[in-house]
């Protein structure tokens, strides 16, 4: 089963944010918000004077992971009433212009969101898919934000929703991914041995320095940090290669090789022809 890389925000309060949709127009956008504020750690979704709240579109767009952002969404007749809890807002634009205000990018304004989110209420504004945010409604804002795009770029509204989220979830989160375990030095002694046995049957090692070719093979590999399984899907590889040649490999490690069989069907290599 795939596992997902998960983050916990450790550099904010992600709880004390709030997405504040204001006149959205469609109820596929408002189901696809809540779905952008579950992958994201934001729980608080609000609307301002929705013209639409079709529960049955909505919940589609939300999916399994949002359906519990729209069941605890509050709807407001005012945007007043909506923010009269929050100590900081922010507002969005895709226009630019000297009575806008626009001063920073999501990437930009994340750090600073994070930090308030500790001790504050910070709500982020989204206009209308149409109009977007009016001027009057920015002047409300602490601040404002905007999308860098291409000159003819339209982003959905949720699609702006997930951009200024996915920033401020990088910043307050530290992603962890488990490591595979890497080769251990008997068997990388061993994968070389196999490899140096597999280029002397190909007659592939320079009969003049053979010292020097062998460290060549040896540097190149040792760049990458090898895995175990990758070790032994090297050694399949080579074993593989010359059974297909109709050579054996008669190592003088056999030991070596009896506690490390590289035979698992991962490596997809035999050591005999099958029998039909």
């Amino acid at each position: 089963m795939q596992v997902r890389p998960v983050a916990k925000p450790s550099q904010a309060k992600l709880e004390n944010l709030a997405v504040v949709l204001i006149n959205p127009m469609y109820s596929e956008n408002i189901g696809a918000c809540a779905r952008a504020c579950a992958n994201f750690g934001v729980p608080n979704l609000i609307l301002v004077n929705p013209e639409s709240l079709e529960e049955e579109k909505m919940r589609a767009m939300a999916t399994k992971c949002g359906i519990p952002i729209l069941e605890k969404m509050k709807v407001f007749n005012s945007l007043e009433e909506a923010l009269k809890d929050f100590n900081y807002v922010l507002g969005t634009t895709a226009r630019l212009g000297r009575r806008r205000m626009v001063f920073y990018t999501p990437k930009e304004i994340a750090p600073e969101v994070c930090s308030l989110s500790i001790n504050n209420k910070v709500a982020i504004l989204f206009g209308n898919e149409r109009f977007g945010l009016s001027n009057e409604v920015l002047a409300l804002c602490d601040k404002v934000i905007t999308i860098p795009t291409t000159e003819n770029a339209s982003l959905n509204l949720a699609q702006a929703v997930i951009i200024i989220l996915y920033e401020i979830f990088q910043h307050a989160a530290t992603p962890s991914f488990p490591k595979p375990r890497l080769a251990n030095q008997r068997e990388l002694y061993t994968m070389f041995k196999i490899i140096e046995a597999t280029l002397k049957e190909i007659d592939y090692i320079p009969h003049d320095n053979k010292v020097l070719w062998l460290t060549n093979i040896k540097r190149i590999l040792s760049k990458v940090e090898l895995t175990a399984k990758e070790v032994k899907i090297i050694q399949g590889f080579c074993r593989q290669l010359l059974w297909a040649l109709g050579k054996k490999l008669k190592p003088s490690f056999e030991k070596d090789l009896l506690s490390q069989s590289d035979m698992s069907e991962e490596t997809c290599q035999k050591d005999t022809p099958s029998q039909e």
